[in-house]
């Protein structure tokens, strides 16, 4: 399994500039992202970059590929085009230029590749914010409890969502292809929207908590994916994350990131 794990890696010269880790660049980032998951494999796409960018990208001797979709056309580009390169037996990690990794998330993907459909290994904060309140709906002080798993080296979580850096089996993505290029459109690609459609947030107590609280456009998405009654994913989270996005506002919670 070790030698058909393809990562995806999307960087881009184009975004709204945030603050961020002061090890977090873009070249940073790749440099880590190439340490811990290694040259072989790995491809490169290149959105709206500079030419001084495309140059820096070749000289690393990567698989190299550059376009001008933007963030949600790139996205089905890759679903639409990138994935038919594959065996469908094969795994990808789609990889942002945005993130860092702890050593052993190479090790820790693979294994929970085996258990789920859908795994990230990016432990996101928004996870933690029992009082409702935070930007994601579906944590809440009366949340269904999350199920626990252990692989040899991690423990991993049930969650209902993550962002667009994430690796399943090909054939996984080739199955529900036709939602993320559904979902991919605008501007940022509809991420959120996505995973709690597949992993089935769609029990009938959450369902009348969004209503009373007036999210109806995610109520339409429960409800549409309950009454579909669509196969569930099982999406994975390590704990603690074995990767963090560099945005301050969002770093992985109990790692001190800048030492990375």
């Amino acid at each position: 399994m070790a030698d058909n794990l393809h990562v995806v890696y999307r960087i881009s010269d184009k975004g709204n500039p945030k603050p961020k880790l002061p090890n977090g660049g873009k070249r940073d980032c790749l440099r880590n992202a190439v340490k811990t998951f290694g040259a072989k494999n790995f491809h490169v796409i290149a959105d709206n970059c500079s030419e001084q960018t495309i140059e820096a990208l070749k000289s690393t001797g990567l698989s190299l590929e550059v376009t001008a979709n933007g963030n949600s056309g790139t996205c089905r580009y890759i679903f639409s085009e990138v994935i038919n390169r594959y065996d469908a037996e094969d795994f990808v990690y789609l990889l942002e230029d945005d993130y860092l990794h702890l050593p052993g998330s190479r090790e820790a993907l693979l294994e929970g590749l085996q258990i789920a459909d859908y795994v990230t290994l990016y432990d996101h904060p928004d996870m933690y914010h029992r009082d409702g309140k935070g930007p994601n709906p579906f944590v809440h002080d009366k949340q269904p409890k999350c199920s626990i798993y252990l692989t040899e080296h991690t423990h991993w979580r049930t969650t209902p969502s993550t962002t667009m850096t994430f690796a399943a089996q090909i054939k996984t993505l080739l199955e529900d292809r036709e939602l993320w290029i559904r979902h991919c459109v605008g501007k940022i690609p509809a991420d959120f929207a996505a995973f709690v459609t597949l992993t089935g947030q769609d029990d009938m107590t959450e369902a009348r908590r969004l209503a009373r609280i007036g999210r109806g456009d995610l109520l339409q998405i429960v409800v549409n994916n309950f009454l579909a009654e669509r196969r569930k994913r099982l999406l994975i989270s390590p704990i603690p994350g074995l990767s963090t996005h560099v945005e301050i506002a969002y770093l992985a919670p109990l790692i001190d990131w800048k030492k990375i």
